[in-house]
């Protein structure tokens, strides 16, 4: 079997699978970016927010209990075509690509309470 390596990213979810509209960001969803947003904060709008940690994705499922009450987990092979970046805090990252392939990153095994 050919393993590809593969960076393992974590986010808080409402449904397990997420539904279709939690791969939306927010730009995607038609939101108004608020005036106050730093630089950093815009350039991420149009981004999914994800944690290098399971540990991370729970402070904001805690912190924020209307994102969602799982943690989900994606291993996104490097060839994917999918990308990311550490933005705003340690930890976080921002990630852009196609939603079906981000979908079958999805460690279907995987699934955390907040």
């Amino acid at each position: 079997m050919d393993e590809q390596p593969k960076r393992s990213l974590f986010r808080v979810a409402k449904a397990f699978p997420p539904g279709d509209d939690e791969y939306l960001s927010p730009q995607d969803k038609g939101r108004k970016q608020p005036a106050s947003l730093t630089t950093e904060q815009r350039r991420s709008w149009d981004a999914l927010s994800f944690w290098d940690s399971e540990a991370g994705a729970r402070r904001v499922g805690q912190d924020f209990p209307k994102a969602g009450a799982f943690i989900v987990r994606y291993d996104i092979p490097e060839n994917s075509g999918i990308r990311y970046e550490q933005t705003l805090e340690p930890g976080h990252y921002d990630l852009r690509g196609d939603k079906d392939e981000l979908e079958r990153c999805l460690v279907p095994d995987f699934c955390e309470n907040v």
